[in-house]
C-alpha cells in the first residue's frame, strides 16, 4: 500500500458490512515502521488499484494513517473483527 507520500505497509484483511457486502475498512499492517500496529483506513479513500504491481494508493499521508485508530482500539463490534467460521 502506498500513501500520498510513500509506502506505508500491507492489505492485511478487509472489514465488511455482513448485511450489504460493503467493504467498511481496510486493515492496514503498518508493523515496517510504527511498531506493528493493524490500523483502520476508510476505503473512500482509495484512489488507485493496480492489480498488476499489486498496489493500492490511498490519499492520506504516512502521517495521517500512523494516527488512524488500531484495530485493537476501534469501536467495531468484535463479532466484526473475528475470522467467520463455517460449519457444514
Amino acid at each position: 500500500m502506498h500513501a500520498s507520500d510513500r509506502s506505508i505497509g500491507h492489505l492485511e484483511d478487509l472489514i465488511l458490512d455482513e448485511h450489504g457486502w460493503l467493504v467498511r475498512y481496510l486493515v492496514v499492517d503498518t508493523s515496517n515502521w510504527i511498531g506493528g500496529r493493524s490500523v483502520l483506513v476508510s476505503p473512500s479513500v482509495v484512489t488507485a488499484i493496480d492489480a498488476a504491481t499489486r498496489t493500492i494508493t490511498v490519499s492520506l499521508t504516512r502521517h495521517q494513517i500512523e494516527e488512524s485508530p488500531s484495530i485493537s482500539t476501534a469501536d467495531i463490534p468484535l463479532a466484526e473483527t473475528l475470522p467467520t467460521i463455517w460449519i457444514m
